[in-house]
């Protein structure tokens, strides 16, 4: 079974991502943070395979989120997205020193993220 997390803390992106994820999977568990302080509890607490954590939230930025748990998450192995709207450049420069790390943009189509998933499986099972 597959564990991914979701960071988003607007409800209707959130939800809809997972509901995306959930119909496409059966083997897939989603688990899900409105904001940074639930996510680093959640890291904490768990093993995920994949993080998929918007950049601006109210709380904690993506970045910062995955700069606290990138040692947990990078031996665990787990393969992380930030997504956003918007600076993208030069977000990708605050993540690049982090190996697990990929930056999207907020808007891409939802198969992509069947993509992702399809190619973790293939990588790990």
């Amino acid at each position: 079974m597959i564990k991914i997390l979701i960071v988003e803390d607007d409800f209707a992106v959130r939800d809809t991502l997972k509901d995306f994820i959930e119909f496409m999977y059966d083997d897939v568990e989603v688990e899900e943070a409105s904001n940074g302080k639930a996510a680093n509890q959640l890291i904490d607490q768990n093993r995920y395979d994949i993080v998929i954590t918007d950049q601006m939230m109210p709380d904690i930025q993506g970045s910062d989120l995955i700069a606290r748990n990138n040692e947990k998450l990078e031996n665990e192995g787990t393969w992380i997205y930030v997504y956003s709207g918007q600076m993208e450049s030069e977000l990708r420069e605050k993540l690049a020193p982090f190996k697990n790390v990929k930056v999207i943009d907020k808007f891409t189509n939802p198969m992509f993220f069947k993509e992702i998933i399809d190619s973790y499986k293939e990588q790990n099972t």
